[in-house]
């Protein structure tokens, strides 16, 4: 074989790997800002209810500026290269995709920190936890949501039932990983509310 043919690929060679190296030295960190499409098909009797959490969207006065952790950026040995993030806190996310999906089930939904006394109906969003990862190769990036939540039912000025609820969902692409989480993020939420709109709009009737 002719010498620079040779030095040619021997150089590429190189040059690919340096990217490589350089390109998993990069940070990682993927900002989001998650949207929810509700997807419930259950249909309550309707009324006004009152959706209960202590936990606000961003912070006053500093919104966007403040970034909350979903999740980890991981490379394939499990080495930590960066966060998944977002300006909304995850509480305020699961808070939001259930308020759409109680709008969707045919209610009127009024967000505040605490279930008045004289309120017909209530909710309490008691515990909650979202966990949005990523795994980096040099072909791949994978994503894997989970989400959990405990809601307790009010009617009437009293705590009839707590519910509690989880869910999975994992995929993986090529490129465009922002598409990936979202779509990933999507279809755990609705896997959840899936399961779970059906049994709050049950309890809430009793």
């Amino acid at each position: 074989m002719p010498l620079v043919p040779l030095f040619r690929s021997s150089y590429l060679t190189v040059m690919l790997l340096l990217v490589a190296l350089l390109a998993g030295c990069a940070t990682s960190d993927l900002q989001l800002k998650p949207s929810y499409q509700p997807v419930g098909a259950a249909k309550g009797p309707g009324g006004s209810l009152v959706l209960a959490s202590s936990l606000e969207g961003t912070v006053p006065g500093v919104g966007e500026r403040i970034q909350w952790i979903l999740g980890e950026v991981k490379d394939t040995d499990g080495k930590v290269k960066g966060n998944v993030t977002s300006p909304t806190a995850p509480t305020a996310l699961l808070r939001d995709a259930l308020q759409q999906e109680l709008l969707r089930a045919g209610y009127t939904v009024q967000v505040a920190k605490t279930v008045p006394k004289d309120a017909e109906y209530g909710l309490v969003l008691a515990a909650s936890a979202l966990q949005l990862d990523e795994t980096r190769s040099l072909i791949k990036v994978e994503a894997d949501c989970r989400v959990s939540f405990s809601v307790e039912i009010w009617v009437k000025g009293a705590k009839t039932n707590t519910l509690s609820f989880e869910s999975r969902f994992s995929d993986f692409a090529v490129k465009d990983r922002e598409k990936l989480h979202q779509d990933v993020l999507q279809k755990a939420f609705a896997s959840a509310f899936k399961r779970a709109l059906p049994a709050i709009v049950e309890q809430l009737k009793k």
